[in-house]
This record gives structure tokens, C-alpha cells and sequence, in this order.
């Protein structure tokens, strides 16, 4: 009778605890969710996360707030939802940064167990920005000219060291036999208000936050590291019409700690691929030069893992020593 009444009562505990999660997978979210953003506010990365917020904000009836935590390129932000509440109250808009951190720098948590990845939001190639200061600046043409009489005199800003906007630079430079010194911000707001006084003269960029001050004159796009042109900038080359064959996008996610139960994930995913979808949000996206992905959280992860292996050729081929 003991035997029987402890196994009994194992199976409700068990029980119980389903019935419990169920019902927490069922009303989620009940309060307002925190969508972390690891850049600076006006960044790209911001703008969208965003647009996001609203949309997930009016499919659930909930606030969803976003919270901007700069810093360590990503690193600061990430590590916050990382070390969360798994309980999917607490998400994180990622980056393709996150991806190459691990290979730079000893992690305050590992990628693989502290976070999960739920849906990827999309891509967008990467400009070439120079200031609108500096009228000898003006063409593609006429940056590299002046980066080879003048080697290492012009300053790019970027989000941080060891960023992939500090990586990509990096890699044109090289591909256009050019060198250039790095000024690192915290975040790509701050860099972006310098190029437009003229503090910096270059930095990698992208048409949402950086389209008002190009229609405005403040700030020149030279290229797009794309193989097309982007549809919101037709006037734009990609750097390969321009002469140096190169591509690079940003990209963005959707992530959660890594212990959250599998059917928030899923909700999360849901809602996330749905607002993806939304006609306006997709409309918006699309004029701002951003691909909308969307997709499942294990082809999420997937593509990660090929971005995470990618950076080790990536920075062998620079000549950097990942950790």
C-alpha cells in the first residue's frame, strides 16, 4: 500500500506541474513583456524592434516595452536576458553580433544553453556612410582615392570594437587594399550623430536610420554590400558596380533564456511570425530595405550555428586571433 500510495503521489505531483505549465502557456502573456534591445536608441536594430513591439503589443493586448541596454556590442543586453526568468516575460531582439562574440571574448554565458532562439525577424544589407562635411568625399570613387594618398587618416565609427560594423569595414578595407582607423561608440546612434557633424567621416549603416539623413544631405551613401540595389536607394551602387566586389547584411532575431518552456517558445514564435507577416509591418519593412525571414525556431537555430562557423574563417582570413 505504501509503494502504491508513493507512486501515486509521484504521478500527481507530475501532474500537477503539467497542468500548471499548461496553464501558464495558456495565458501568456497575462503582463507586460520586456523586449531587450543590446544597441542604442535610433539604431537600426532599435527601429525595428520597435515596430515589432507594436505589433506583438496589439496580438497579445499586452504592453510589450522595449528596453534599450547598450553596450560590449550586444554583450550587456544579452547577458541580461540570458541570466532572466525563463519565462518568456523577458526577450531579446538579437543580432548578428551575437553570433561572433563567442570567437573574440570569454562569454558571460554560453549561447548554445543560455539562450534559444525562436524566430528570425530578417536581413538588411549593409551601406557604406560618409559624412556630408566633406564635399571631397562624395563618390565611392573619390573615398578610395583619398584612403590611399592618405593612409589611415580617416576615421570610421562604429557600435564597439570587434562589432561585426567594426569586422565588416575591416574586411572592405582590405578588399579595397585601403586602411582606415577605428573610432568605437556605444552604440550606432552616437556614431551616427558624430558622422553627421563631421567627428568621423565613415561607418557602416543602414536605411532606416540612416535614410532621413541621407534625403536630408547630413549624410552620403557611397555603396550598399549587396548584390543589388536596394529598392529604397536606387541611386545607391553596390560596392561591386563600384569596383570592390563585397557583401555583408545585418541581421536580426528573436531570442528568449534558455531554459523557457518550449510552449512559450512556440507562442512567441507565433506571434513573432505573425506580426512578420502583418501587411503594414511588412510594407514598412520592405521600404526600409529589410527582408522579412520569419521561420520556426529550429531553423532559427540552424542558421545561427552557420553564422557562429563562419566567423572563425572569417576572422582567420583577416589575420585576428579568436580566443
Amino acid at each position: 500500500m505504501n509503494g502504491w500510495m508513493r507512486r501515486f503521489g509521484t504521478f500527481a505531483v507530475a501532474m500537477f506541474a503539467l497542468v500548471a505549465a499548461t496553464a501558464a502557456s495558456a495565458a501568456f502573456p497575462d503582463r507586460p513583456v520586456k523586449l531587450v534591445v543590446p544597441f542604442a536608441p535610433g539604431a537600426t536594430t532599435d527601429i525595428l524592434a520597435r515596430m515589432l513591439a507594436e505589433r506583438l503589443s496589439a496580438q497579445w493586448g499586452q504592453p510589450v516595452v522595449v528596453e534599450n541596454k547598450a553596450g560590449a556590442g550586444s554583450l550587456l543586453g544579452a547577458d541580461f536576458v540570458a541570466k532572466s526568468a525563463p519565462d518568456g516575460y523577458t526577450v531579446l531582439f538579437g543580432s548578428e553580433s551575437l553570433s561572433l562574440l563567442p570567437h573574440l571574448q570569454d562569454m558571460p554565458f554560453d549561447w548554445r544553453t543560455d539562450l534559444k532562439m525562436v524566430s528570425q525577424v530578417g536581413s538588411l544589407p549593409i551601406l557604406l556612410l560618409t559624412t556630408g562635411k566633406r564635399p571631397d568625399l562624395s563618390t565611392f570613387a573619390d573615398l578610395i582615392a583619398f584612403a590611399k594618398a592618405n593612409k589611415g587618416k580617416l576615421n570610421f565609427g562604429t557600435p564597439g570594437a570587434a562589432t561585426v560594423h567594426h569586422l565588416t569595414i575591416e574586411m572592405f578595407s582590405r578588399a579595397a587594399g585601403i586602411q582606415m582607423t577605428h573610432v568605437p561608440y556605444k552604440g550606432a546612434g552616437p556614431a551616427l550623430s558624430d558622422l553627421i557633424a563631421g567627428h568621423i567621416e565613415v561607418m557602416p549603416g543602414a536605411e532606416p536610420s540612416a535614410k532621413s539623413h541621407i534625403n536630408a544631405g547630413t549624410v552620403k551613401a557611397l555603396a550598399v554590400f549587396a548584390p543589388q540595389r536596394l529598392p529604397g536607394l536606387p541611386n545607391v551602387p553596390t560596392s561591386r558596380e563600384a569596383g570592390v566586389p563585397f557583401e555583408m547584411s545585418f541581421w536580426w532575431g528573436v531570442m528568449v533564456p534558455g531554459r523557457t518552456p518550449p510552449e512559450i517558445v512556440q507562442q512567441i514564435g507565433a506571434a513573432t511570425m505573425s506580426a512578420i507577416r502583418d501587411p503594414e509591418m511588412k510594407r514598412k519593412m520592405t521600404e526600409a530595405g529589410v527582408t522579412a525571414i520569419g521561420g520556426t525556431a529550429d531553423e532559427f537555430e540552424a542558421f545561427f550555428r552557420g553564422q557562429f562557423d563562419g566567423w572563425a574563417g572569417v576572422l582567420q582570413g583577416l589575420g585576428l586571433k579568436a580566443k
